[in-house]
């Protein structure tokens, strides 16, 4: 446990007694967020019309996870330095990741003789702290099943994962048109006559490989830079033969695995600004063995067997 983690310096482990459990990096080596971005919300119009000139990361909160030696005081210590001043300097060696952040609290603890565990919340204000892009390098096989801006994800290391295809294919909600709801009648009033559709928040489940943790963290932080560059994005979807504009929201880190294998499952959420539909106005509904094509010219729907 020793050398794996610095605060201000400090071996976390030989100064307080604290190391981070396993599962304990996840939330802090995840992408920050978006801040929220300005749009345009027509009502005749399928999504959104996003200002996307200068699109910026939001600060985050994180959870670390860690344990302690029973009831050692060294880890009351480590919150007495941790409480001196808002910023500290977190070194992970383990991981080779270093951060900026500050404490904002301790949503639990459980003391125990032995080993007792901890979760510290603290807040990342400084996205990309001390960044400078370099292109992706990666020796995963090349694979154009999906790609943004016409690069393959696997420059990047990246394999795109089960679930994704489904999570695109899923129909946006419908925006509400004009709805009258009257006390004295029963039911209510609709404006019918068009269907247009809302924007929508897509999952895509990203597996990254790398030879080294070097490698590893280049082609993690030059995704995130590629995927914030201003204006939106175009992601292709092979199987469907069509390409989607999107901008980055979100991630979120399952599985890291910083020794040996090295490996980094997590998801990206995206926005779609545009919905799904094939030729001249039709909408796509997605289940797990067809696909229901909806067109806005019949009323009729035609089920397209699939092979997923």
């Amino acid at each position: 446990m020793k050398g794996r983690l610095y605060i201000d310096g400090n071996d976390a482990y030989t100064e307080y007694g604290v190391y981070v459990v396993k599962g304990g990096w996840n939330e802090l080596i995840a992408h920050p967020p978006l801040k929220s971005v300005e749009s345009n919300d027509w009502q005749e119009m399928d999504g959104i019309e996003a200002d996307l000139s200068a699109p910026m990361l939001d600060t985050r909160e994180i959870q670390l996870k860690v344990a302690f030696a029973g009831l050692d005081n060294r880890f009351f210590t480590l919150l007495e330095l941790l409480s001196d001043e808002s910023y500290h300097v977190f070194e992970c060696a383990y991981i080779k990741r270093t951060y900026r952040l500050r404490l904002v609290s301790q949503p639990n603890l459980a003391a125990a003789k032995v080993i007792g565990t901890a979760t510290l919340k603290f807040a990342d204000d400084f996205p990309l702290w001390g960044y400078t892009y370099k292109k992706p390098a990666s020796n995963v096989a090349a694979y154009d099943d999906y790609t943004f801006d016409g690069v393959n994800f696997t420059t990047y290391g990246v394999r795109v994962l089960k679930g994704t295809l489904d999570e695109v294919m899923k129909t946006p909600t419908v925006k509400t048109n004009l709805l009258r709801n009257i006390s004295t009648q029963a039911g209510a009033l609709y404006d019918g006559k068009n269907v247009s559709y809302k924007s929508k928040d897509v999952k895509i489940n990203c597996l990254m490989r790398a030879d080294t943790l070097e490698e590893l963290w280049r082609n993690y932080d030059a995704l995130l830079y590629d995927l914030i560059r201003p204006n939106e994005r175009k992601l292709w979807v092979d199987e469907l033969g069509q390409e989607f504009l999107f901008y980055y929201k979100s991630c979120q880190v399952t599985e890291f695995y910083p020794t040996d294998k090295i490996w980094l499952q997590f998801t990206l959420t995206v926005t779609f600004t545009a919905v799904l539909r094939i030729g001249d106005g039709d909408v796509v509904l997605a289940s797990e063995d067809k696909i229901i094509i909806f067109t806005q010219d019949d009323e009729n729907a035609i089920d397209v067997q699939t092979n997923r």
